[in-house]
């Protein structure tokens, strides 16, 4: 009785181990993958907010100036000032997909649980 005390007592001071490890690398990916989803935030607001106050403040006036200087109708150089604003702005959102596309959150947690499963079957896991 005493032995399966022990057993049981050592079984379940190893799941706590076990539980705080993962616990702590589960902070640490969090934390990681924390500052790499704000940084992607920042980015597409950024990009949102330059878009919009570029389009809203400068368009109007622009316009204005350059008919004027290139004698040339209003609309036209309005026209060629949308596509310029509106490239830059596909430009941002590729920058973005690219980002979201190299995104990793909680690989490590991940690849650790695979690994207890396999071990857990009774498999070899990878080193």
């Amino acid at each position: 009785m005493a032995m399966e005390t022990s057993r049981t007592k050592a079984l379940l001071a190893a799941l706590a181990r076990y539980a705080e490890a993962r616990g702590r690398l589960l902070h640490l990916e969090a934390r990681e993958a924390g500052s790499q989803l704000a940084a992607l935030l920042a980015l597409a607001v950024g990009a949102a907010v330059c878009l919009l106050a570029g389009w809203l403040v400068a368009l109007p006036a622009l316009v204005w100036w350059l008919a004027g200087a290139l004698a040339r109708p209003w609309p036209q150089v309005a026209l060629a000032l949308a596509v310029a604003h509106l490239a830059v702005g596909l430009v941002a959102l590729a920058l973005l997909r690219r980002r979201l596309r190299r995104l990793s959150v909680l690989e490590e947690t991940f690849r650790q649980f695979e690994k207890d499963r396999v071990w857990l079957r009774g498999q070899n896991p990878e080193p």
